[in-house]
């Protein structure tokens, strides 16, 4: 669906995942965004009518001067259904109010060639989950109806189980193992396509994904197809309850 854009940006003094600079952004308004170079970070609240009357709030925030990016919520007294994704994007996520962060996406998957170094710490208590979303599409244009499969690759979650081990296989993937759902018929408001989730093994605060082998193992497995284009590289939390804070140092694509 289309997503609304509201461009007021508000300056603040302190963050409580660290020191913050005179530079920090905030925002806390459905939808907002903050541009950072070639990231765009989002306050995207995609299901919050399942939230009710009840009070809550989430921000986002990035810090320019530190790299910090990163979100906090407050949903108290909340039940277990998925209500929120702010999150990081970079390239073009495809829905019509967007365009792309950079010139490297949509790329070709079949000459996609990515890795994303990151640093992050949570600190929360409820449910949610920390994941990427990486979004396929049949063209470069890379419109809703164009998307053919979604990947989350988990790096924690809390309260969120992940999918019902009697679906999911086992895979080493970049030398990790890591437990893996494929719905290659998901049925979502933007179309069917493949939904993809990984949980990798132990997977560390601080480190790379070799996002090529992903790609590689999906294709080897028939989950993608290599005349599809890679559109975007989010990450982000799935929030249902309780109150937290995730902060990613750093996240970069290369």
């Amino acid at each position: 669906m289309p997503r609304p854009f509201y461009p007021v940006f508000l300056a603040v003094m302190t963050l409580g995942a660290g020191v913050a600079s005179a530079e920090l952004i905030e925002k806390s308004d459905a939808w907002e965004q903050i541009r950072d170079g070639e990231y765009l970070v989002e306050n995207n609240t995609w299901n919050i009518q399942a939230a009710g009357p009840g009070r809550w709030s989430q921000t986002v925030f990035c810090d320019p001067a530190t790299g910090r990016r990163g979100w906090r919520w407050d949903f108290p007294g909340q039940n277990a259904v998925l209500k929120t994704y702010p999150e990081i994007i970079y390239g073009k996520k495809p829905y019509e109010n967007y365009t792309s962060t950079t010139p490297r996406l949509p790329a070709p998957l079949a000459t996609a060639r990515f890795r994303l170094e990151y640093d992050y710490a949570a600190k929360a208590v409820g449910a949610y989950n920390t994941t990427t979303d990486i979004t396929f599409t049949d063209r470069a244009a890379a419109g809703e109806k164009d998307i053919r499969a979604k990947l989350m690759i988990w790096f924690d979650h809390q309260n969120v189980p992940f999918f019902d081990p009697s679906r999911t296989t086992q895979a080493v993937i970049a030398g990790r193992p890591h437990r893996v759902f494929i719905e290659r018929d998901h049925d979502a408001a933007d179309g069917k396509w493949s939904f993809i989730a990984l949980l990798p093994e132990a997977l560390p605060a601080r480190g790379e994904l070799d996002l090529t082998a992903y790609f590689t193992y999906l294709q080897s497995v028939g989950a993608l197809q290599s005349e599809w284009f890679l559109a975007s590289i989010e990450v982000g939390s799935e929030i249902a309850s309780g109150t937290g804070e995730v902060t990613f140092r750093r996240f970069v694509v290369h």
